[in-house]
């Protein structure tokens, strides 16, 4: 996870720092605690009110000293009604999180293309259900690694399986003319909303109109970095994936996100099942005046 705190520290040397401060000052949730025998595994968080929050999982023994097991950033996000498709459990990393933390691989109707996204308690998740074919309500949200005004209004398409349709359409509108004579796809971006894969799991490169954008502060005292907060919408009809997006400003290299702005983006997507109790909440910090920070 170290990949995620460059966005959101100065130094990776502040992690220790995040640790100690989560430790001492953050909080937990009985939900976010199982017990598995003489083992447990429970998520504390710093700060304890806050959309963006250090997330630190212990595990082990409870007769124990337990250790960090991992750290990673924390965020809240808006409700989505989801459809499980596929799990895969991290196999990696330290021992105390293999099969503890994992990705979830999820879709928004029968026809819409699953999507990706690291579950942060993925331990206790998979014990609520996580079966391929159940539904679930899960938090989305996205950390940014870089965004900046849209470059282009237009994109330029000749290769490729869209491309390789319209060709055929093409020809089929134009039987005098050959394959040479097919023209390049055009497909207009303003006023678009797409988001797609990126090289690696639980990551996409997206394009997007801001809605309203708000800042705050994260980090430990001495070290804080100001953060921008606005909603993300994608798809169509009423398909859509809702997302609370979050981009420090240290990344946006000099640009500051602004209401009503078409932007690209790159970011990691993050979600988790709503906490029992959450999923009507008017007044929980992952809902509270989610419709202002939607683009229009």
């Amino acid at each position: 996870m170290g990949d995620k705190w460059f966005t959101l520290l100065k130094s990776p040397d502040l992690i220790p720092g995040v640790i100690g401060t989560t430790v001492a000052e953050g909080g937990t949730r009985p939900i976010w605690r199982i017990e598995e025998g003489e083992r447990e595994t429970f998520l504390m968080a710093w700060p304890r009110e806050s959309l963006l929050r250090a997330g630190v999982v212990f595990a082990g023994r409870k007769d124990a000293r337990l250790d960090p097991a991992g750290v990673f950033p924390f965020l809240e996000g808006f409700a989505n009604s989801l459809t499980v498709v596929e799990t895969y459990p991290w196999k990696q990393g330290k021992t105390g999180m293999q099969g503890r933390v994992g990705e979830v691989l999820a879709q928004p109707d029968d026809d819409g293309a699953p999507i990706w996204f690291f579950d942060p308690l993925f331990y206790r998740d998979a014990r609520v259900d996580l079966t391929p074919g159940v539904t679930q309500v899960f938090y989305l949200s996205g950390l940014c690694y870089g965004i900046r005004r849209a470059l282009l209004d237009e994109l330029t398409v000749t290769q490729g399986p869209v491309y390789e349709a319209w060709a055929r359409k093409w020809l089929d509108a134009n039987p005098e003319r050959g394959r040479l004579d097919v023209p390049p796809l055009k497909i207009p971006l303003r006023g678009s909303n797409l988001l797609q894969p990126a090289a690696r799991c639980s990551e996409y490169e997206a394009r997007m109109t801001l809605g309203k954008v708000e800042s705050f502060d994260f980090g430990p005292e001495g070290a804080q970095e100001k953060i921008y907060c606005f909603g993300a919408s994608f798809g169509k009809d009423d398909k859509w994936l809702n997302l609370l997006m979050f981009a420090p400003e240290r990344i946006c290299n000099g640009y500051e996100p602004k209401e009503g702005e078409e932007v690209d983006l790159a970011f990691w997507m993050q979600g988790r099942v709503v906490d029992a109790g959450d999923e009507v909440s008017e007044d929980d910090p992952a809902s509270a005046g989610a419709e202002e920070h939607m683009p229009r």
